[in-house]
């Protein structure tokens, strides 16, 4: 076939041709861009209900390291990142930033600067990785609707300070983000959080967190081992557990 007359049956075949990238609905442009917690309106983190098994692994974790003294105890003073849903229900006030690229949603986190790297329309079971403090995710839009599945998740020791659950490999979270408005009929960000672990909880975990619009809050550094070696420099008294 002769170059042009092959231009030709190529042109005519593209409207045919599956999509190469899966596109954002229009909805993605209000949801772009910087959002702070908002502390007033969103759910706290409910109770977990744990099976029996669960609640004892948790009580031996306390019997093995506790008492747990809240004023030290605590993996963050040490830059340890808490793995998610964690920053998703923050409610102290660090933004995050939403980007939408091609077949991917990324989500920055000011708060240990976290990153999560959300691929749209590829499968769960196809990824091959370790578990993270973020995990694994992927997304798929239904409407105006994003839901987003996390799961490989890193699991920490039962009975943290934190007062967190244990995890077990079967843990699963699905956000459902949605845009909305407030009372005063300001743009707002909604994410229905729902955890489900058959190994560890009852019955699955719901709740909802809201975030405000911020177009003028800037995403910045969160250098949490700069803030430890200033302690050091300036000869101040830390509360780090493992340096006294």
């Amino acid at each position: 076939m002769k170059r042009p007359a092959l231009l030709l049956a190529l042109a005519a075949a593209l409207p045919f041709a599956p999509a190469l990238h899966a596109a954002h609905p229009a909805v993605s442009g209000e949801m772009a861009g910087v959002w702070l917690p908002d502390s007033k309106r969103s759910d706290r983190a409910p109770r977990v209900p744990l099976h029996p098994e669960a609640a004892e692994s948790r009580e031996k974790w306390l019997a093995e390291y506790g008492p747990v003294d809240q004023r030290i105890d605590d993996t963050n003073a040490s830059c340890i990142a808490e793995p998610m849903p964690w920053p998703a229900r923050l409610i102290a006030q660090y933004p995050f930033e939403l980007l939408f690229t091609t077949d991917r949603v990324t989500v920055f986190y000011e708060v240990f600067g976290s990153l999560r790297r959300i691929p749209i329309g590829t499968p769960r079971n196809t990824f091959d990785s370790l578990p993270s403090a973020m995990g694994t995710s992927s997304g798929r839009w239904e409407g105006d609707t994003l839901v987003v599945e996390t799961h490989t998740i890193r699991r920490d020791g039962a009975g943290k300070p934190t007062g967190d659950a244990p995890i077990s490999n079967a843990r699963r979270i699905i956000e459902r983000f949605s845009m909305g408005k407030d009372e005063a009929g300001n743009k707002q960000l909604r994410n229905e959080l729902t955890i489900v672990d058959p190994v560890v909880l009852t019955a699955p975990v719901k709740f909802t967190m809201r975030y405000k619009w911020s177009p003028d809050i800037f995403v910045g550094e969160y250098l949490c081992q700069q803030d430890i070696w200033d302690q050091n420099l300036q000869g101040s008294p830390s509360s780090v557990p493992w340096r006294k």
